[in-house]
């Protein structure tokens, strides 16, 4: 008998020990928390900077965009003034300078993204703990928003610098506005708050929500909201207003933007909405079947599939949870408040764009208020020594533990999936095999590697799951234009412009296809429409001078390849300097 009472006293010792020893972790080792993180987020994001661009969005916002590869007055201008579709300015401006620095070399624009993300996981963790005075509150929030596979689309594709880059500044207008609300109020604080929301903002347009945001802190930070603080809101929502008049005066129209209103009726949407916030949601704890493109449902006699309606009564659950919760209210309102705000400027409230429902970028911000509201449960569980059950304890650390592992993995794993764009849209067919564009966006990336048959086939099947696409038909045209098989270029383009009549592109591209074939005034005619299509369009101008010197219209063609050059067209022929002078 007294054997046994011993062997249960050293047990109930060696978990005393083990308990002071994860309390004492947790109490007295904080200041190795943050290096901890952004150790942990380095490592686990280390393998994207070995990849490529990933062709997509990568070609025009960098291979192809003749804006950033010239900073000077006339580019800042450009760059500045004219709106440049879904990137902002401060975006625009950045590429430039990683151009002017870097050249066209994948490895420093991944660079730039991976210290951005870094810096941000760094900026998530001063706001925590200047706001909380947790440090686990701190470690927890920071350290999955530093390594959740969800946000490897925003670090690992280049073109979402954006994303990095206007949270960059936003949460340093958070840590502002904060370090203002417990400073005595300094003024400054406010003024740089401001100031880096106009950064933030000039960035993104999803930095428009940051005034609520404000709004949020004075509720958590001092319990209320009052008039004055209000009224400090002022000048920030005055910018949203003011940015959104210039993006609509600089658009012109919204006909630019595709609407798929006419695929989903007003309750459609409202189920597709509701859907978008329990998948990301979901994605928080479950982040599996990632892919570059979420493509809409479709479908089936006039109904969406059925996860679609069940999203509503779990989102009425959880607003009703909310509602009824007694522990940790206010920190479960600020993070889940935090999270709505944030998600519904990516929400496709009107949906926008031909593919996806969602999109896993559009979770970069808003997790950390989901993250925000799980290290606040950590940190009253890791300060609660009134447990019946201590072992609870040690159990919630393994499942941490096990998550951080397991968070780490996927991250790493997804990172690969973005080493270039044939290998990422792959990983789409495999995902979604009977998607048009899972096949066109490899095709596409084909195409730049110079595989023109890969690209053929792919482009092909393509077509085959979706014929009513102009740019489908319009790539494939450009392959068999650069494989010299001009005929079936022509067929390819003409199929593009029955579908798509004001497409100033494939004017121009069957018209050089026609040239090739000498039907000069079918060519000639070709070039005036994407001309007529596009004013500013130099590489037409310079087509067309090739037509009218074919038909021996050398003045029209000089003037026509003079022209082209003011418009920044570089001339690697030589025909304006060997016949025009």
């Amino acid at each position: 008998m007294s054997k046994n009472i011993s062997k249960t006293e050293k047990q109930e010792q060696k978990f005393k020990n083990k308990e002071n020893s994860l309390n004492r972790w947790f109490t007295d080792y904080y200041q190795y928390y943050l290096p901890f993180v952004l150790i942990l987020t380095a490592v686990v994001f280390a393998n994207s900077l070995g990849n490529n661009f990933a062709s997509w969005d990568d070609t025009v916002n960098i291979l192809d965009n003749q804006v950033i590869k010239n900073l000077n007055w006339d580019s800042l201008q450009e760059i500045f003034l004219n709106f440049h579709g879904t990137d902002f300015p401060l975006t625009i401006f950045s590429y430039s300078l990683e151009f002017k620095f870097f050249g066209v070399n994948p490895f420093y624009f991944h660079l730039i993204n991976y210290i951005l993300h870094i810096i941000n996981t760094l900026l998530v963790y001063l706001l925590i703990k200047r706001i909380t005075g947790q440090p686990i509150t701190a470690l927890i929030t920071s350290l999955f928003f530093g390594i959740h596979p969800m946000h490897v689309e925003s670090v690992a594709w280049i073109s979402e610098m954006k994303d990095v880059l206007y949270s960059f500044f936003f949460l340093l207008s958070l840590n502002s506005y904060s370090k203002y609300l417990l400073s005595k109020r300094k003024a400054f604080c406010l003024i740089w708050s401001f100031l880096w929301f106009l950064c933030s903002i000039m960035s993104k347009p999803a930095a428009a929500c940051l005034p609520l945001v404000l709004i949020l802190l004075d509720y958590y930070i001092d319990k209320k909201i009052t008039r004055n603080s209000l009224l400090l809101k002022i000048p920030f929502f005055a910018l949203v207003l003011l940015v959104a008049i210039i993006t609509i005066y600089l658009q012109k129209t919204f006909d630019s933007i595709p609407i798929l209103s006419l695929a989903y009726s007003v309750i459609d949407r409202f189920f597709l909405v509701n859907y978008s916030i329990i998948y990301y949601l979901m994605k928080a704890i479950f982040p599996f079947h990632l892919c570059a493109i979420h493509f809409y449902p479709v479908k089936t006699e006039n109904l969406l599939p059925v996860e679609y309606y069940l999203a509503l009564p779990l989102l009425f659950l959880l607003i009703w949870a909310i509602y009824k919760s007694k522990f940790l209210k206010r920190e479960i309102i600020f993070g889940m408040v935090f999270y709505f705000i944030t998600i519904v400027m990516v929400l496709q409230i009107i949906p926008t764009g031909q593919q996806a429902i969602v999109a896993e970028r559009y979770s970069y911000m808003p997790y950390i208020g989901v993250f925000f509201i799980l290290g606040q449960f950590c940190t009253y569980k890791f300060h609660e020594y009134k447990l019946n059950n201590k072992k609870v304890k040690f159990q919630f650390v393994y499942l941490l533990i096990f998550f951080t592992i397991l968070f780490c993995y996927l991250t790493n794993e997804r990172n690969k999936i973005w080493k270039n764009g044939i290998v990422l849209f792959t990983d789409v067919i495999n995902k979604y095999p009977d998607q048009g564009y899972s096949w066109f966006g490899r095709g596409f990336s084909k195409y730049e590697y110079g595989d023109n048959e890969g690209a053929l086939s792919d482009l092909s099947k393509a077509i085959e799951l979706n014929p009513n696409d102009a740019e489908f038909y319009f790539n494939r045209g450009n392959v068999y234009n650069i494989t010299e098989r001009f005929e079936l270029a022509v067929v390819d383009y003409s199929s593009a412009l029955k579908l798509k009549s004001d497409y100033p592109e494939a004017y121009n591209n069957r018209g050089a296809s026609y040239g090739n074939i000498n039907k000069l005034n079918e060519s000639l005619d070709d070039y005036n429409k994407a001309i007529s299509l596009n004013p500013k369009y130099a590489e037409a101008y310079f087509g067309r001078g090739l037509t009218r010197f074919s038909l021996y219209d050398k003045d029209g063609a000089c003037n026509d390849w003079l022209f082209a050059k003011k418009l920044g067209y570089k001339d690697e022929t030589g025909m304006l300097e060997i016949n025009c002078k």
